[in-house]
């Protein structure tokens, strides 16, 4: 059981893989990249109402503590974690060199890029952490529950995986992008292995905290980063079409829930 419990995550991690596999071999990236913004946004918006809310709910209700004491502490760790992605806005380079108009123009939307994909990548890593334990956690309880949930929790992966692969796949520092796409590839996986290890014993209260900081910084992605992009990209077809595809998966979510 404990070795379906470490598999499941590791299963869900493969969409990662497949992701950034499907980018590296389909040729028309700024397509790619359109549809993969709107399908990303549409994805995260699900994983905030159909995943975290619902969860936090749940927890907030567990504790044993005043209504006014989990709202402070709901609305406090989420808005941490919008700062801690806003902080990454000033430690991540923007990369503004001198070059010609064109050169520096091409040379800002490649920061861009890169910045967009770094968040991500650090928001999906901690949110895979804690996805990983639950599959885990269901897994040893039910099966095909965890099976089910390390299938749903790859078809929020997939997506966000061609986002992030699109947006790193230009940037010269390929040694970090690889240590990103392989941490994120192992993320749930190695949340399953570090309950196992260490015997965590993880109360409501810190798991609470973590969805809060977690739903903080996918918050920020979404409003912040990725709408803008579907403004900036919304008189073209393939927006329209990433958010159909991506409610589409979002369905798929919900009859696998």
């Amino acid at each position: 059981m404990k070795f379906l419990g470490l598999f499941f995550p590791v299963l869900s991690g493969l969409f990662f893989l497949i992701g950034f596999c499907l980018v590296s071999i389909l040729k028309n990236k700024k397509k790619i990249s359109i549809i993969s913004v709107s399908m990303a946004f549409i994805v995260m918006i699900g994983i905030i109402f159909m995943d975290l809310i619902p969860e936090i709910i749940e927890l907030s209700e567990a504790i044993a503590s005043s209504k006014l004491a989990k709202i402070v502490l709901i609305v406090g760790f989420i808005f941490l974690g919008i700062f801690l992605l806003k902080l990454f806005d000033f430690l991540i380079p923007h990369h503004h060199h001198e070059h010609s108009e064109k050169e520096k123009n091409r040379q800002e939307h490649l920061g861009h890029q890169y910045h967009l994909g770094f968040v991500i990548s650090c928001s999906l890593i901690l949110h895979n952490l804690l996805e990983g334990i639950s599959i885990y956690i269901l897994t040893i309880q039910n099966i095909i529950g965890g099976f089910l949930l390390a299938v749903g929790v790859g078809l929020h992966n997939l997506p966000l995986s061609i986002e992030i692969a699109t947006n790193l796949e230009d940037f010269k520092k390929k040694k970090t992008t690889n240590i990103l796409k392989i941490a994120l590839i192992l993320s749930s996986f190695i949340g399953a292995l570090l309950l196992i290890l260490f015997k965590v014993n993880i109360s409501d209260t810190i798991l609470l905290v973590l969805l809060c900081i977690s739903l903080g910084m996918i918050l920020y992605i979404a409003l912040f980063e990725l709408l803008k992009e579907i403004y900036n990209y919304k008189t073209k077809k393939e927006t329209l079409y990433g958010i159909i595809i991506g409610i589409f998966l979002l369905l798929i979510m919900s009859l696998l829930d």
